[in-house]
């Protein structure tokens, strides 16, 4: 997982349990736990509870840790795993760790996590689709409103790379990283020399939303050019990993190893996925793989099963698989190499990289493995994800 960038000692939640609750903060040193702190972009309420944070110390038990009011937890695989005490078994991604100190040199964790712990999905059959992550555009009409009539003065920025993107095709993909790069940083320096946008811009959410407005657009205007260009690289890389696929078409979700639990999201996840090649930013691409994890991975309230690593694994193999896709391998470089504001630094580089994975999965054949062992019918067939370890 990337590293997500927050300062701890500026999060909402954080001051407030140092403000309200000094004898947990003391407490928490004492027997050297942790804290869990969720990431600021989570938060949806600026006051707390003094009870509700009892449930974000943890003390280190046996088995696991144990909240200040006696809620099981465990840590596992950057996953915060909650459990007995909890109104359902649930998994927070952990997004970054941190070492405190107090004055008595007593040191802590602290752990930045993605959300809330008292924050549970609705059953999966009456859930909205899921929001986008914290401060992030969308859509290309989210982008076109945030610009108002601002992008008309991009416009000529982007005829301009697009006339010349022809005697600079056959250049390599470093060339064109640094040219998309140039023509965005352009963008942007010409919209902050407008007085108003540039005060707004003073605002580190208004400033967040611009950059990914700017980039949107302009990768909206030269789509065609640089992702035509990204799949020519691609090509043969694509063929193959589609041959590859094409033989797997037979492996059904038990195969896969995927919980019977998730199977009801399965054609949603493949109906949100058919829209990849629909998106005309590596952003929104991104913004499309994060709908289709949330998607497939939703369970009803009532389930007793974690999506920890392996599970989620099964479930994207099985829509790589499953899910018609011709061009992965050209999918993933643009998202990779063409994505600016966004920087890798939240859990939309989380979404990319199991992507990556899944698809490396498939690459080294492990999955003809599964589906070699499926078709000699031997009686002791190992369970498939107990091997998905890259």
């Amino acid at each position: 997982m990337a590293v997500y960038d927050e300062n701890i000692l500026k999060n909402p939640f954080y001051l407030a349990l140092e403000k309200q609750r000094p004898d947990l903060c003391s407490r928490v040193a004492e027997f050297h736990g942790v804290v869990l702190v969720p990431c600021c972009g989570s938060l949806n309420v600026s006051s707390y509870s003094d009870s509700q944070f009892d449930s974000y110390v943890l003390q280190p038990v046996e088995d696991g840790y144990r909240t200040a009011d006696g809620k099981e937890v465990r840590i596992q695989d950057r996953q915060v795993l909650l459990g007995s005490g909890f109104p359902a078994p649930a998994s927070v991604p952990i997004l970054f760790e941190e070492t405190f100190y107090n004055d008595q040199e007593q040191s802590y964790s602290i752990l930045c996590v993605s959300r809330p712990v008292e924050v549970y999905p609705s059953p999966a059959e009456h859930s909205p689709p899921p929001p986008p992550p914290p401060y992030c555009l969308k859509s290309v009409e989210d982008v076109r409103e945030f610009l108002g009539n601002h992008g008309q003065k991009l416009d000529k920025f982007i005829h301009s790379f697009c006339q010349t993107f022809k005697e600079q095709e056959r250049k390599g993909l470093r060339h064109h990283i640094d040219s998309v790069n140039g023509l965005y940083t352009k963008c942007l320096q010409c919209l902050l020399r407008d007085s108003r946008l540039k005060l707004l811009a003073k605002q580190e959410l208004q400033m967040t939303l611009l950059k990914q407005a700017v980039e949107m657009y302009v990768h909206h205007g030269i789509h065609d050019l640089i992702f035509n260009f990204v799949g020519t690289l691609e090509a043969s890389q694509d063929a193959a990993f589609n041959k590859t696929t094409r033989s797997l078409q037979e492996l059904q979700q038990k195969d896969l190893g995927v919980k019977p639990e998730f199977s009801i999201n399965l054609s949603r996840a493949k109906r949100e996925l058919s829209q990849l090649n629909q998106q005309t930013s590596p952003l929104l691409k991104l913004l499309c793989l994060r709908r289709v994890m949330v998607t497939a991975t939703q369970t009803p309230r009532h389930t007793t099963t974690q999506c920890v690593a392996d599970d989620l694994l099964s479930v994207i193999l099985y829509l790589l698989v499953k899910t018609e896709i011709p061009n992965w391998m050209a999918n993933l470089s643009y998202i990779r190499n063409f994505c600016f504001s966004h920087s890798s630094k939240d859990e939309l580089s989380y979404c990319l990289s199991t992507f990556e994975a899944a698809v490396e999965y498939i690459n080294l054949g492990k999955l003809q493995d599964t589906h070699s062992v499926r078709h000699t019918n031997h009686p002791h067939t190992p369970e498939p994800s107990s091997a998905f370890d890259l």
